[in-house]
């Protein structure tokens, strides 16, 4: 098939963490489709561009509601290339609201992804959205809705055509040879995830001061960064376990998941994620578990692999930790790798969007069918 793929959220030079699971999203689907990608950037005035990213074609083109001479140039393009295409596959609920005029005056058969929290969550965005949620009721355009776990998608049904909405997840695909668990003095933890309000640093180091005054040796490594930074750093010499956390900064995939290597243990007491994809890409190293429950990655992490905590707090978190620490006596870094590195693979993926387009295509076909008859 020929997938137009079009997305608000797309990584760029500028912004390399923007939605990378919508870039490994559309490498799955190019493995067994045709694929174009027009990524649009809002509150842009960038001229157009194209860019290859991992071999990708991106074309990226500026639309500032400012600007209104911007929106009709973004249409245009939109309506000359899904007269091109054989599905339309928007990714990011703000995209539905730019392609929807469009669409209307085109009708071809139309997927949707979503990973945003605003759609399960209203009130984790803000006061704003809150008031504006009801255009959720607008995923009842597309053909069909994906959601990245079973939580998501049961969301998207109650606003989707009926029937319309399925799981298709992230991609986690990991074929690094497999390491050992360091099984040093002390338990090493590791976070990937921006020093934001929503992951809960803050927390994180609480735990870490609870574990130590509690006699647990341990060592936290936090991959990422942002505006919580500097008090973490404050929070952590005044509590006196600066040495105890090491704050990484932003890395490249490749070396996150070789910080995840050199760890025991994941931990990220987040306050709301959908597949949360650092946990699945932990695991996919044989590395267990440790959360809060805020989101759909129970569909993949069960007491096999992971402990997830209902009421986070330093004192419920650090047990889970504890916790965690004997799954270690009780499994093998392959025993817990193997199911993940199966069930979140790029061909998996692939054949799952693949099913998904021809749903699509279905509910198109078969309405014009019904529109057509006398």
């Amino acid at each position: 098939m020929k997938i137009l793929a079009v997305s608000t959220w797309y990584p760029s030079v500028e912004a390399p963490t923007e939605a990378p699971f919508n870039h490994e999203h559309v490498k799955a689907i190019r493995s067994a489709h045709a694929v174009r990608v027009i990524h649009i950037r809002l509150r842009s005035s960038a001229a157009p561009r194209t860019d290859d990213v991992d071999g990708v074609e991106v074309l990226r083109v500026s639309l500032n509601l400012r600007k209104p001479w911007s929106i009709l140039s973004v249409h245009a393009l939109l309506r000359r290339e899904m007269k091109e295409a054989d599905i339309v596959h928007s990714m990011a609920f703000s995209t539905i609201l730019l392609m929807l005029p469009v669409w209307l005056t085109v009708r071809l058969p139309w997927l949707h992804t979503e990973h945003w929290n605003g759609v399960t969550n209203p009130a984790s965005v803000g006061p704003a959205w809150q008031r504006l949620a009801w255009l959720r009721h607008l995923l009842r355009f597309p053909h069909g809705v994906t959601g990245v776990t079973t939580e998501l998608a049961e969301r998207l049904q109650l606003f989707a055509r009926p029937g319309a909405s399925r799981v298709v997840p992230c991609v986690v695909d990991n074929s690094r040879p497999l390491r050992p668990w360091p099984r040093a003095e002390r338990l090493r933890l590791v976070a990937v995830g921006g020093l934001v309000p929503r992951k809960r640093p803050l927390l994180a180091l609480e735990t870490v001061q609870w574990l130590t005054e509690h006699g647990r040796a341990v060592h936290l490594e936090w991959v990422g960064e942002g505006p919580l930074e500097d008090q973490m750093r404050q929070r952590a010499s005044t509590a006196q376990v600066a040495e105890l956390i090491h704050l990484r900064g932003a890395l490249p995939p490749d070396e996150i998941f070789a910080r995840m290597e050199e760890a025991d243990l994941f931990f990220l007491p987040s306050e709301q994620e959908n597949f949360f994809t650092a946990a699945a890409e932990a695991l996919s190293c044989g590395r267990p578990v440790v959360a809060a429950v805020a989101g759909g990655y129970d569909d993949y992490c069960d007491a096999t692999n992971s402990v997830l905590v209902e009421t986070p707090t330093a004192e419920t978190l650090g047990e889970a930790i504890i916790e965690a620490g004997a799954l270690l006596e009780h499994s093998t870094p392959e025993g817990l790798a193997g199911p993940v590195r199966e069930r979140f693979n790029a061909r998996v993926v692939a054949d799952l969007f693949t099913m998904a387009y021809e749903a699509a295509e279905l509910r198109s076909n078969t309405r014009r069918a019904r529109k057509a008859l006398p």
